[in-house]
């Protein structure tokens, strides 16, 4: 499914650059207001080479000391703009998946209809995402508390790390598995016109179990993906791309947010596809046939009406009686 859901990214290759330019446009309104707060302080000052030419904490620290200097501003609009980018991204998931779930373009009234008419069903998803994510938290919280105690108790602290590894990972993976299921709950949601989420959710939970292992593997592999080449443009930006070179930076850091999009939609569209191959055929009810006998209609005409009597054939006439004076 994979490699079917590459090509379906391929062919609705649209709703990828409109995304990624989406995303771009977010994060230039987003630095905005550190650059208009912090770039009257450091233009044109001696103070901004150690930040020019490399990372200076000193000089970070001073900047930040400075009364001219005040980062509330950037941190709120920061904190709204992603509030809205989520809320678009939730709005535009329904559009997305209804494309991928009938690999055709929609014209953008159409498309944008598709995302209103399921918005308020993935709104509601999140909510029990949101409450799903609870017992994974908890379990974090106590394989850390344990983690810790080991590192109290024994002097050695491989044993009290290996086990904060481990806990790291196994919350990962249950992490990921609640992002499929409720990947599955969307996909459900859309495929299905299914209204209640609660429906959606409880299927979803059932289709996911029972085919854990190649949902989770197609999953991952896409994950894994994302990872690596974040880690390969990371490599790139911190080996070969200077502190002055503010443009290779900006399209490094760039290739890293597209291929987190392209990553993320492919896991849609294969989850899509993979839904649409091994969707549960519905129960078919055998109705019981009954035969009905052709109704008779009975007139209450008769079949032929008598015949009228026959009249008499005329006789010779009697002859006239005479007439007396």
């Amino acid at each position: 499914m994979v490699g079917a859901g590459w090509s379906l990214v391929w062919r609705r290759q649209r709703l990828l650059w409109w995304l990624y330019l989406l995303s771009l446009a977010f994060g230039w309104f987003a630095a905005l207001p550190v650059a208009n707060t912090i770039g009257p302080v450091l233009d044109n000052s001696l103070a901004a080479a150690p930040l020019y030419h490399g990372f200076s904490l000193e000089a970070f620290a001073g900047l930040m000391m400075n009364p001219a200097v005040s980062l509330q501003a950037p941190r709120t609009a920061a904190t709204v703009l992603g509030f809205i980018f989520l809320v678009l991204m939730i709005f535009l998931t329904g559009g997305i998946l209804r494309s991928y779930n009938e690999d055709r373009t929609y014209a953008t009234g159409e498309f944008l209809g598709a995302c209103g008419q399921y918005f308020w069903r993935f709104v509601r998803l999140i909510l029990f995402l949101l409450l799903a994510l609870i017992p994974p938290l908890l379990i974090y919280q106590a394989l850390h508390a344990w983690s810790d105690h080991l590192s109290d108790k024994i002097a050695n602290p491989a044993p009290g790390l290996v086990a904060s590894f481990a806990g790291t990972l196994v919350v990962l993976v249950l992490l990921m598995g609640l992002r499929l299921w409720f990947d599955m709950a969307e996909v459900i949601a859309v495929a299905e016109n299914e209204y209640a989420a609660r429906r959606a959710v409880a299927r979803a939970f059932r289709l996911t179990w029972r085919n854990f292992g190649s949902l989770f593997w197609m999953y991952f592999r896409l994950s894994f993906l994302a990872w690596a080449g974040t880690a390969f443009f990371l490599w790139i930006w911190v080996r070969f791309i200077p502190a002055e070179g503010i443009t290779r930076s900006l399209l490094v850091t760039q290739a890293i947010v597209f291929v987190w999009i392209l990553t993320r939609l492919w896991q849609r569209a294969s989850e899509t596809l993979w839904y649409q191959a091994h969707a549960p055929v519905p129960e078919m009810i055998p109705v019981t046939s009954t035969a009905v006998e052709p109704l008779t209609f009975v007139s209450e005409r008769p079949a032929a009406l008598p015949e009228p009597p026959a009249e008499p054939e005329p006789g010779p006439e009697p002859p006239p009686e005479p007439v007396g004076l």
